[in-house]
């Protein structure tokens, strides 16, 4: 499953952490701004890590579904790369 994974956390120390998880899992398309092509499993442990790292009374995490319908829309301009497969640590 693709997803478009985007956050906002406050604190740079758990920024970096998030920033850190999020490399190990996906490609960095932006500052906080990952694609990921995982599994139920794979998503379900990500967000479950997450929980742990953000602190939800100032931090917010979403995550947008990317159909494959949408995916072959997908229009990009500038230095990109693909996802080729899962990245798991």
């Amino acid at each position: 499953m693709k997803f478009l994974i985007t956050y906002d956390v406050r604190d740079h120390k758990r920024w970096r952490r998030v920033f850190r998880l999020m490399k190990s899992r996906g490609l960095n398309v932006q500052l906080s701004c990952f694609e990921v092509d995982l599994g139920v499993s794979e998503i379900k442990s990500l967000v479950v890590e997450l929980q742990e790292m953000v602190d939800w009374s100032e931090d917010s995490v979403y995550f947008f579904p990317i159909s494959e319908y949408v995916s072959g829309m997908t229009v990009k301009f500038g230095k990109s790369e693909e996802i080729r497969e899962s990245k798991i640590i």
